[in-house]
């Protein structure tokens, strides 16, 4: 067990760090009689370590947990006792109660969706830090927007109720960020704009960051080992993380990130509340924090089988569901609870409504609507993306092809129709290629400067499309490409490719 809260063999075990008071000091001169002390708490309400039901040393598993996190993000005394004598709370209203903190401090006027379907998006996201053991690939939040418009507050919110959160600043040292990604930590990068620059940010950090978000990621280091010189260290940097910036990401972190768009709100109340003032705060942040510790610790093993359920049922797929999967999976998870908390008819989409139950009706429907819709507002993400670029381009090449009478027919693969449509196919240059980018990004309103013909040849390059011969072995080079295989490459990037359609793809 090297993690504060860990699924193994299909039990859930949480360190808890209490103070207790040694009843004869003598017998412990090296103790204070009042001293904080770590014990780990089994999903059933078994307490190991010395004063509790049975000793460490008879627990199955081996524990490695040097470092003591902040007293303020573990789990209370009261809390323990009140978990160890049989409460459990709701998970619905514990979600919903999450859902109430995030509207109190943030405005999403003009952001991805309605403040009532964003609330429900960022609350499904610290609930899915708390389950990320049960999970194999978790998204990043990226909050951008001008100064002012909440991007610092929104990430004291997420981090003030997610599984030990912490807000760092880019400039954070390297080993600082190391440990906490160990423990799986939810790191809140503030002002993270270095970051977004491929050549001027810390490589080392950098590939931490963009190395955690699936399951067995792990960075080697080199350590001193008193004794032996150094040996070898694996850290498992699997780990829920979230940035603010003005500038969106790049490419990469973008592929792994939800992108929150926010603007500076006209509401009083809102702007001038701080999430780092209890009395501030609509629930108790303390018995909020001591019902996530409970609500994960005794829910945890159910979400597996989501992340399962929503690779199923999700319009997206690949790299599109993935900064999703998670979010989804908790969506799905709460809209088949009963009024006890528990699976009413798992994964049935027509589960029935429960009077008097608290009530997420919607909510898969309403964040997976909002996963699709997502992919439209990313293209403006997607701008400086040369591949995505040039398969945009092939689908104008490919719509330009359909309408012209020179279209060749090629032999017809296995096992279809030879009466279907998506069967012929037609060459391109890479010139033609380079002229339709170009003039999708200006469409788009970007700068087109960057975007070269040796760039767009690269990126046909590693599309693997058939090359052909050049007339003279001179000119631009060629490609042969089937209609088929252009659908297929714009379904994987998310665009929608209509082959008869007069509307350019992407504008």
């Amino acid at each position: 067990m090297r993690r504060p809260l860990a699924l193994i063999a299909g039990h859930t075990y949480a360190a808890v760090w209490l103070y207790v008071r040694v009843s004869d000091p003598a017998q412990s001169s090296h103790l204070e009689p009042t001293h904080l002390q770590r014990f780990i708490l089994r999903d059933d309400g078994a307490l190991f370590g010395a004063g509790g039901d049975t000793p460490l040393q008879d627990l199955e598993i081996d524990v490695a947990l040097p470092e003591t996190p902040e007293q303020s993000r573990t789990w209370s005394a009261a809390g323990v006792k009140a978990y160890r004598a049989g409460a459990r709370p709701h998970p619905v209203q514990v979600f919903q109660q999450i859902a109430a903190v995030v509207n109190r401090f943030v405005d999403f006027d003009r952001s991805l969706a309605g403040q009532q379907t964003m609330a429900e998006l960022v609350a499904c996201y610290v609930l899915a830090t708390w389950f990320l053991p049960a999970f194999d690939v978790v998204g990043y939040l990226w909050v951008t927007g001008e100064r002012g418009s909440g991007k610092t507050v929104l990430l004291h919110t997420v981090t003030e109720m997610a599984y030990l959160g912490h807000v760092l600043l880019a400039g954070g040292s390297y080993a600082s960020l190391r440990d906490l990604t160990e423990y799986g930590a939810t790191l809140a990068f503030d002002d993270a704009e270095n970051l977004t620059k491929l050549h001027g940010s810390d490589a080392d950090k950098r590939a931490l960051l963009l190395a955690g978000n699936r399951c067995g990621s792990t960075v080697t280091i080199k350590e001193r080992d008193p004794g032996n010189g150094q040996r070898t260290r694996h850290i498992n940097a699997f780990c829920p993380r979230l940035f603010s910036a003005i500038q969106v990401p790049d490419n990469v972190l973008a592929s792994r990130s939800i992108v929150i768009p926010l603007v500076r709100t006209p509401d009083r109340d809102c702007a001038n509340a701080d999430p780092l003032d209890p009395e501030a705060w609509p629930h108790d942040r303390r018995q909020l924090l001591d019902d996530l510790w409970a609500l994960a610790l005794a829910c945890l093993p159910q979400l597996r089988c989501y992340e399962k359920a929503v690779n199923e049922k999700a319009h997206l797929f690949g790299r599109d569901l993935e900064p999703w999967r998670a979010l989804l999976a908790v969506a799905l998870w709460l809209d088949t609870l009963d009024t006890a908390g528990t699976l009413h008819r798992p994964l049935d989409p027509a589960w029935p409504s429960i009077p008097g139950m608290p009530s997420t009706t919607g909510l898969w429907d309403r964040l997976h609507a909002l996963s699709s819709r997502y992919q439209q507002e990313k293209r403006d993400l997607e701008a400086g993306n040369i591949t995505y670029l040039v398969v945009l381009a092939l689908c104008a090449c490919a719509r330009s092809a359909t309408r012209a009478t020179n279209v060749e027919n090629t032999p017809y693969p296995a096992g279809l129709a030879p009466d279907s449509a998506l069967l012929h196919s037609f060459t391109v240059t890479v010139q033609d290629v380079f002229a339709y980018a170009v003039a999708i990004s200006m469409r788009q309103g970007n700068d087109a400067e960057n975007i070269t013909e040796s760039r767009v040849g690269r990126a046909l390059g590693r599309l693997r499309l058939e090359k052909v011969p050049r007339p003279g072995g001179t000119g631009s080079r060629r490609w042969r490409i089937t209609l088929d295989q252009v659908q297929r490459l714009a379904q994987a990037h998310g665009i929608d490719f209509h082959p008869q359609s007069r509307i350019m793809p992407g504008i």
